[in-house]
């Protein structure tokens, strides 16, 4: 069965990073899967390129909006004809409906993400979520990645109809506890001995409020002064002027490791004591959460998406835009005794392994694919 997916971008994020390893997971099993991008060639490009039967960049701009390149799409969807087509963030949703008339090619839209408040979105996205919601009874299926999102959704005017909800899938056994790999990278980043090691994987950007955890490191170092914090993401390094400038000022010159975009987040998870996200808004069903629990790491989080659903009673949930809340629960965390924080993370690995485990996620999107291409084939 040949599946087509239109996405955005293939840079590291959320959204393209699960296709990736959907793409990945989906090897010798019946289906063959085509990749379109609608931008350029990006970071992802090498590895989703190597795990799907085709990958096309049409370079296009998410911020210029051009017929041509829907064309384009079209063509390539005549070319492939594939049993399904399945969208992947807004812009790319809507790209693929217009592109391809739902009586031909049943279409798949897939959302992650939350949307608590749209003035926090460009305009034009606002502008795509809003044509959005009008054509959302158009695809064969809404897939959203975590119920928070699909309940804001349906407040926005999105059909719930056809609408259900496939949580992340994550790798635990390359996400796993690793001895090895975790002396390899304390030693590689000089964290000194007895010393708490506290990380958050993300991307430099407002919603992910690396402000707030940084004010949050400083009053722990406060109560904590062998503590080490770990920030790695793309734009999460000393050049940035900003962030360093934020780190001196902090005093926390000494505490930080400025990591950036690295290959190795399995590794940096199993290093950590503490996982944490502190993002004010935006996320659905946060990946780093769910992948430092598969590492054995008890995790804190602001309550936003479905962050309280994901780590349930093995870690701590904050709200967000609150630094002193943060920091109480990493000292709950850090004042627990080595084997009962063990034994706390042990748990989380368990609840990811049997709620979250990529083969039962890939399996529901298989059948999903069988469903919508046996609908196909009734029509043609």
């Amino acid at each position: 069965m040949k599946v087509l997916h239109v996405i955005t971008g293939l840079a590291t994020g959320g959204a393209e990073t699960f296709l990736f390893r959907l793409l990945d997971s989906f090897r010798g099993l019946e289906f063959e899967h085509h990749v379109v991008v609608l931008g350029k060639e990006s970071t992802l490009s090498a590895r989703v390129r190597a795990a799907a039967a085709s990958l096309v960049h049409l370079g296009l701009s998410p911020s210029r909006p051009n017929p041509m390149g829907l064309w384009r799409l079209r063509r390539l969807l005549k070319s492939t004809d594939p049993e399904v087509v399945q969208g992947w963030m807004y812009h790319a949703n809507l790209a693929a409906l217009l592109a391809s008339p739902a009586v031909h090619w049943p279409l798949v839209w897939s959302i992650r993400q939350t949307a608590y408040d749209l003035r926090t979105e460009k305009a034009l996205t606002r502008a795509v979520i809003e044509w959005g919601a009008r054509l959302s009874g158009r695809p064969g299926a809404i897939v959203y990645n975590s119920t928070t999102s699909a309940r804001q959704h349906a407040v926005l005017g999105f059909s719930t109809r056809k609408s259900c909800v496939i949580p992340n899938g994550f790798d635990t056994v390359e996400f796993r506890p690793d001895a090895s790999r975790r002396a390899r990278i304390l030693s590689e980043l000089e964290v000194p001995g007895g010393a708490v090691v506290i990380g958050i994987m993300a991307r430099l950007h407002p919603m992910k409020d690396h402000d707030g955890f940084l004010l949050a490191a400083a009053r722990f170092r406060q109560e904590w002064p062998n503590a080490v914090f770990v920030l790695a993401g793309e734009g999460v390094v000393r050049e940035n002027a900003r962030i360093a400038e934020r780190v001196r000022n902090l005093g926390l010159e000494e505490h930080v490791r400025l990591c950036g975009r690295r290959e190795d987040v399995a590794a940096l998870d199993a290093a950590l004591d503490i996982g944490t996200l502190s993002s004010a808004w935006g996320e659905a069903f946060p990946n780093s959460i769910g992948e430092a629990m598969a590492c054995g790491v008890p995790c804190v989080a602001t309550d936003v998406g479905d962050t309280r659903e994901i780590i349930g009673d093995t870690g701590e949930v904050v709200a967000p835009g609150d630094p002193e809340a943060l920091c109480a629960a990493w000292l709950r965390l850090a004042r627990l005794a080595d084997g009962d924080r063990r034994a706390l993370g042990e748990r989380a690995r368990r609840r990811i392994v049997e709620r979250y485990g990529l083969p039962a996620v890939t399996a529901r999107y298989a059948e999903l694919y069988r469903e919508l291409g046996g609908k196909r084939s009734c029509a043609a």
